[in-house]
């Protein structure tokens, strides 16, 4: 970007010399410019994984492309070079760097996976690779019948082995849920998905709990299916979609001054003690999805403490093309320009999560490392890693202070459910 930018300064000395194709060129500079930005923009989710896991190499690849860039004899060799160096991160970041899926061979086919908002996007594409290409029992859940019994026969048509089944439950009624939970146990559930999640309306008003909407969907709900199904099986596996944006309850507060906090919608940490006594019960703000997403982060790092036989793996998806903004679902997307990751690749994360053996997914977390220290976080790149373990968390919103109000966090979410579902 860099490059470009230089490029895009000198135009107007190019021009004065009435070198010929300089507005053609310049057009081009200012394309390949605004699709970089676009591209760190989008991937973001993808690139800070890389350079903290590759820094070194990151770090030399990025000034050796630039080097390069600025040292070719001309700008359409450096545009040509530019379009291939992109084409090179894309291939790197969706195929060559990350981690690569167990073999078919390794996995039980006696597993039996429950998947939340499994009719479409990221939840229809775990379930069909996971029937499909592991032969594996899925259930879908989902709120339509027409769209769930759909997405079952999609999946069916093209099952050897394993098969799709369909569930109804709707995540805005405790009552859908605790039923959906009650025809779950007669079954035994091996890996609990809680994948369904939306982006919420600003302003939508309370619900009939007096519960902000997008929160009672995406948080309380999956709490309190995840804590039905662990009275039937205690060793479950409970995977939940969390995002890269919970970085946003602190990125702020680190690095603007403070005469610029005003600007924040939102508290820091997002679900802090004031959110926790009065946040859930207001109609949805501006800060709803990083509220609900950072909830299903501390609710996955809470699980083992409080279920020693439970394992727990929040996932960062980064951006994938799915339907959840009208804007995904143009001919010409995000997706198609691979600014984002399309739905077969972006569910890897996903997959690593339900199939990864407990022993795999601590590997390389230090050998003292143990589930009943908490849950953990998986990243776009397939890679297991520990909860705010980037340089933002720190101070009042440090590791430590996190773990508090999670912890915070599961005991209003119980005491909520219980006092609004006891009757």
């Amino acid at each position: 970007m860099f490059s470009v930018l230089v490029d895009l300064i000198n135009a107007p000395k190019d021009a004065v010399k009435g070198q010929k194709g300089n507005f053609f060129c310049t057009l081009i500079d200012a394309v390949l410019l605004v699709y970089s930005l676009a591209f760190c923009f989008f991937r973001v989710g993808e690139l800070v994984p890389i350079m903290n896991t590759y820094p070194l190499e990151f770090k030399t690849g990025l000034i050796g492309a630039v080097s390069l860039r600025l040292m070719l004899p001309n700008r359409s060799l450096g545009q040509l070079f530019h379009v291939a160096a992109l084409i090179a991160l894309v291939y790197a970041m969706d195929a060559y760097l990350i981690k690569p899926l167990p073999a078919v061979s390794e996995i039980s086919t006696t597993q039996t996976i429950f998947i939340t908002g499994a009719n479409s996007g990221v939840g229809f594409e775990t379930a069909r690779q996971l029937v499909v290409n592991y032969g594996l029992n899925v259930i879908l859940g989902c709120r339509s019948p027409a769209k769930c019994n759909a997405a079952v026969n999609a999946i069916n048509a093209n099952a050897n082995e394993g098969s799709a089944s369909s569930l109804l439950i709707d995540l805005s009624n405790f009552d859908s849920v605790k039923q959906a939970a009650a025809q779950l146990s007669e079954r035994k559930v091996d890996v609990l998905y809680n994948n369904a999640g939306f982006a919420p309306d600003l302003g939508s008003p309370v619900n009939e709990y007096l519960l902000d909407p997008s929160f009672t969907a995406m948080h309380l709900s999956h709490y309190l299916l995840t804590e039905l199904l662990l009275q039937a099986n205690p060793s479950l596996r409970v995977v939940n979609t969390s995002s890269g944006t919970h970085h946003l309850c602190a990125i702020p507060f680190a690095y603007l001054p403070e005469n610029l906090l005003h600007l924040i919608e939102w508290n820091p940490g997002c679900v802090d003690e004031q959110f926790l006594q009065l946040g859930i019960r207001t109609p949805t703000d501006s800060g709803a999805y990083f509220q609900a997403k950072i909830a299903n982060i501390m609710h996955a790092i809470s699980i083992p403490h409080n279920h020693p036989q439970a394992t727990s793996v929040a996932i960062d998806l980064g951006w994938v093309g799915t339907s959840i903004q009208p804007w995904m679902k143009l001919s010409i997307s995000p997706t198609s320009m691979k600014l984002m990751r399309d739905t077969q690749t972006g569910v890897l994360p996903a997959m690593h999560a339900i199939l990864s053996s407990n022993e795999e997914l601590l590997n390389g977390h230090g050998e003292n490392r143990k589930w009943n220290d908490g849950g953990i976080i998986m990243n776009t790149m397939g890679k297991t890693e520990e909860p705010y373990n980037m340089s933002w968390w720190t101070g009042n919103l440090s590791r430590d202070m996190m773990f508090e109000l999670g912890h915070k966090l599961w005991v209003t979410s119980e005491r909520t459910i219980t006092s609004l579902t006891s009757n």
